[in-house]
C-alpha cells in the first residue's frame, strides 16, 4: 500500500532538492592566485663584499706615457702600497713586475687578492697626471677612479687615502677617522698658463729610488751592499697537504726575506721553474729564481714547518737547495733564505 504525503511535507522535500540542484549548478569560485613575486632588476654594481679579514690589494706598476722617467710609475706604485699598509686596514701585497696590463686581473685571482689597483701617469708641464682605477678581482668591475694632478709625494699619499676608504667603505668597514671623499677628482685645467712653485714630479721618483734628507745612513755590522744580481721570485709548491693560503703566505714571507739580502721581485708566471726559467727571466738574464717547497711535520708541541728553498739560474738549471725549519712559517722561510745568503753572497 501506497503511503499518503502531505502537501507541506512534499513542498519541503522540492524546495531541499531544488536547493542542491542550484549549488551543483553554480561555476566553481575562482582560486586565490598567489601574489607575484617582485623581480629583481640586473645591476652592474657588485654587491658589497663582507670579509673576515683585512681586504688583500694587489697594486700594480702605472703605465707611462709622453716620455717622463718610466720609474715613476713604479715609484707611484710603491708609495701607495706603503701609505695604504700604514693606515692599517688593508694588506698590501709587494708590487709586482713584469705583469702585461691584459693579464692584471688573472694575476690577482692566482694571488688570492680581493682588489687591485692600476692607471696611467701623463705628464702636464711640471706635474703630473694621474688616473687611478680600483678593480673587483672577483667581478672584474671598476669600483671607483679618480683623476688628479700631483706635483709630489704627498699628492701621491692623498690619493692612497682616497682609495683606501672607498675599498674600506665597499667590505663594509668605514673609517670614523676618514673624511667622506668624492669618488672622483677631476683633473686641475692647465690652460691658464699660471707657474705654480712645486718641488717637481721627479721628487716622487727620487723618494724611492734615492735618498733624500741628507747622507745615506751607515750600515749596521751585519747589513752589506745587495749584488747587481737580483732574485725573481716564483710561487711556492706543497710538499703533502698545506692549505692554499699558507702557500700565499710563504711566497710573501720568501720575497720579505730574499729582498733583505737582494734585490727582488715576484713573477706572475705559475708554470713550473724548470720549464719556464726563460719566460720568468725575460730579457733580465742575470737573475736567478728563487722557489721553494712547504711542508707541515708534527712536532712534540704544536707543529714545525719545513721549508725547502730553491734557486736556479735563467737556463732553469739548479743553483742551489737549502732547508729551514720553524714553529711557523715566516721563521722557516728565514732561515732558508739566511742560509742561501750566507753560502751565495753575491746570488751566483
Amino acid at each position: 500500500m501506497f503511503q499518503r504525503i502531505s502537501p507541506r511535507r512534499l513542498l519541503g522535500t522540492s524546495l531541499l532538492c531544488s536547493s542542491f540542484l542550484l549549488i551543483a549548478a553554480a561555476p566553481p569560485a575562482p582560486r586565490a592566485s598567489p601574489s607575484p613575486q617582485p623581480s629583481v632588476a640586473a645591476t652592474t654594481t657588485p654587491a658589497p663584499l663582507f670579509l673576515a679579514e683585512n681586504p688583500e690589494v694587489l697594486i700594480y706598476p702605472f703605465d707611462v706615457q709622453g716620455g717622463i722617467d718610466p720609474r715613476i710609475g713604479m715609484a707611484i706604485a710603491q708609495i701607495l702600497a706603503q701609505e695604504m699598509m700604514a693606515a692599517g686596514g688593508i694588506n698590501v701585497p709587494p708590487v709586482p713586475q713584469n705583469v702585461k696590463r691584459p693579464d692584471f686581473l688573472d694575476n690577482a685571482r692566482t694571488l688570492h687578492t680581493d682588489f687591485y689597483i692600476s692607471g696611467y701617469v701623463t705628464p702636464v708641464g711640471d706635474r703630473a697626471s694621474v688616473v687611478e682605477q680600483v678593480v673587483s678581482v672577483d667581478s672584474g668591475v671598476i669600483l671607483f677612479s679618480q683623476t688628479a694632478q700631483v706635483s709630489g709625494v704627498a699628492d701621491v699619499a692623498s690619493q692612497s687615502l682616497m682609495a683606501r676608504s672607498e675599498i674600506l667603505a665597499f667590505v663594509n668597514r668605514g673609517d670614523e677617522e676618514m673624511e667622506t671623499q668624492p669618488s672622483a677628482t677631476p683633473a686641475p685645467s692647465a690652460t691658464n698658463g699660471a707657474k705654480v712653485p712645486i718641488s717637481g714630479i721627479g721628487s716622487i721618483v727620487d723618494s724611492v729610488f734615492k735618498h733624500k734628507g741628507g747622507p745615506a745612513p751607515k750600515p749596521s755590522p751585519t747589513a752589506s751592499v745587495k749584488p747587481a744580481r737580483g732574485v725573481i721570485v716564483a710561487p711556492v709548491a706543497a710538499a703533502g697537504t698545506v692549505a692554499s693560503g699558507d702557500l700565499d703566505n710563504a711566497l710573501r714571507e720568501l720575497y720579505f726575506a730574499m729582498n733583505r739580502h737582494f734585490t727582488t721581485q715576484i713573477t706572475s708566471v705559475t708554470d713550473d721553474v724548470t720549464q719556464s726559467a726563460d719566460a720568468i727571466c725575460g730579457p733580465n738574464r742575470d737573475n736567478t729564481i728563487a722557489t721553494g717547497t712547504l711542508e707541515e711535520q708534527p712536532a712534540h708541541r704544536g707543529r714545525q714547518i719545513v721549508f725547502t728553498l730553491r734557486v736556479y739560474t735563467c737556463f732553469g738549471v739548479s743553483l742551489e737547495r737549502e732547508t729551514g725549519k720553524g714553529s711557523s712559517i715566516k721563521s722557516a722561510v728565514d732561515a732558508a733564505a739566511a742560509a742561501y745568503a750566507t753560502a751565495h753572497p753575491d746570488n751566483s
